[in-house]
């Protein structure tokens, strides 16, 4: 007989839901309020939306399992978490500790923006804030379906509040999922409010059309000779592109300053900030390098995601230069807190400092529990390196060109006056259509890097190419370490992670013959 644990994540989103409202709350403990209380007013409705981001930002899901599990499982980042080992080595087996936790709160979020989707369509109520508040929960529904399709290929389809009739439920098609994701972002993109008229930080349907964009383009890379997939990713792209109110900023190294949140460049970010004494990001200890000066005396830090060593390389090989590379990595050495210099890659190839750091996710206020820093999910420099892609694929380079090479002059500027400041990134030019292609998806990487698109990008071409960008150059690297290093296996398995075991064994309607192939 199988367990209800399904249910009882189910139970604990609701709770979060209720908790998220509390603002609506009375203070009397004994008070119990419905979902026909929480939907009866405006406030009440903002608090439930408000609800849905927090999960959606949550602990479980982006607010440290995404970046502990889903960094170093991609094949470009080593973590020195002992949990992680079996996800660094791409070895990841169905009861990870990150996968069981990712998993529940994935659909808890989807559960939450179900209730708002149940009860928005249902209201009988006239509220001001009635479609924005439906519009954003189509949005983070497909926005966790689209990592859940991604991740894992198809799973359970839940598009209603979960109830203990229905608690199990087969996994839907990969096709079903999609179709669901690009459903749920067209609504969303009909009821989104337009930009400068709700909140700053909140989506709009450009918002909506940047993701409905890269939807297409994951579904055309995985059927390249689908031309209308194509179309429909440069026709989303380019309305963004055309119509939205986004730009490069002035330099690349100032989209991570901290303080500089929700930038003319973001498309979307994951906000956060100073809460008190509640946990509500562990990015800043995850990526900033311990016993460091990045941080206040005395804030502990981790450092424990460290980009792979042919991650650099490549970066620095390609365009030794450039100067994304001192804005994207800490290398060499760096200041202890106390005094004297740690050496970590490539002045030490050995141990735990045997890796360089990420240097976008620092934070010199943090401390040690709360962070204000924002993590962008989608900026403009990734909308425009989508659009060189799809019109290379499209109609070949020639008209591709203009728009990668303005994410290349912006590195080149340093300073912000628009000028170049350095020869490198030199703008792209005498490219075939096979050479651009694999350019394109090379300068992602350089561009991107930690900002949690390195699984995706590395999987949607297919395995071969899974197995030349990954695979061989890290079981290959001149300086690999066996006593950190993992040889990387030659597995198809590593397209898809495991279905969690919590689910096989709490899911009545799945059983171990529905895990994905090789776990």
């Amino acid at each position: 007989m199988k367990s209800n644990k399904q249910f009882f994540f189910f139970l604990l989103g609701i709770l979060f839901l209720h908790a998220a409202c509390s603002g609506l709350l009375d203070e009397d403990p004994q008070t119990f309020y419905n979902e026909d209380q929480i939907f009866s007013s405006e406030d009440g409705i903002e608090s439930a939306v408000n609800g849905m981001y927090s999960q959606f930002s949550s602990g479980g899901y982006y607010g440290s399992a995404w970046h502990s599990f889903i960094a170093p499982v991609s094949g470009k980042f080593w973590s020195s978490q002992g949990a992680s080992t079996d996800a660094t080595s791409l070895n990841t087996t169905p009861s990870n500790t990150w996968l069981v936790r990712l998993w529940p709160d994935m659909y808890s979020t989807i559960n939450t923006a179900n209730v708002i989707i149940k009860n928005m369509e249902e209201t009988e109520g006239t509220f001001s804030n009635r479609e924005t508040a439906l519009g954003q929960a189509y949005f983070i529904r497909a926005l966790t379906y689209f990592d859940l399709v991604r991740l894992f290929g198809g799973v359970p389809i839940r598009t209603t509040p979960t109830t203990a009739d229905d608690l199990h439920i087969p996994r839907s098609s990969k096709a079903a999922i999609y179709d669901l994701v690009i459903a749920d972002l067209e609504r969303a993109k009909s009821l989104l409010p337009e930009p400068g008229t709700y909140r700053l930080e909140r989506p709009t349907p450009f918002t909506a059309s940047a993701y409905l964009a890269k939807v297409y383009m994951t579904l055309a890379g995985e059927d390249a000779s689908n031309a209308s997939l194509w179309q429909n990713a440069y026709a989303e792209a380019f309305n963004v592109y055309q119509n939205g109110p986004y730009a490069l900023t002035a330099t690349f190294a100032a989209l991570f300053e901290p303080g500089n949140e929700n930038t003319v460049e973001s498309i979307y970010e994951i906000q956060y900030g100073h809460t008190g004494g509640i946990r509500n990001s562990d990015m800043i200890r995850l990526y900033t390098p311990s016993n460091s000066t990045f941080v206040p005396e005395n804030v502990v830090t981790f450092g424990r995601i460290r980009p792979n060593k042919e991650v650099f390389d490549t970066h620095i090989s390609r365009y030794p230069d450039d100067p994304r590379i001192d804005a994207t990595f800490i290398y060499g050495s760096y200041e202890k807190s106390g005094g004297g210099n740690q050496k970590i890659y490539p002045e030490n190839t050995t141990g735990n400092n045997g890796y360089t750091a990420i240097r976008k996710w620092l934070d010199p206020t943090f401390n040690g529990i709360t962070t204000s820093r924002n993590f962008i999910h989608f900026r403009y420099a990734d909308l425009l390196l989508m659009l060189a892609e799809i019109e290379n694929e499209l109609n070949g380079p020639d008209q591709a060109y203009q728009y990668v090479n303005q994410v290349l002059a912006r590195a080149r500027d340093t300073d912000g006056d628009g000028q170049s400041d350095t020869e490198q990134p030199a703008d792209w030019s005498g490219l075939s259509k096979d050479e651009f292609r694999t350019s394109i998806l090379k300068e992602r990487q350089f561009e991107l890097l930690a900002e949690g698109h390195e699984w995706f990008d590395t999987r949607r071409r297919g395995y071969a190419y899974f197995l030349e960008e990954v695979v061989e150059p890290h079981n290959n690297h001149p300086t690999f370490d066996s006593g950190k290093d993992f040889i990387y296996p030659e597995s198809e398995k590593n397209m898809l992670l495991p279905i969690p075991l919590v689910e096989i064994s709490g899911n009545q309607a799945i059983t171990p013959a529905d895990q994905n192939p090789g776990y």
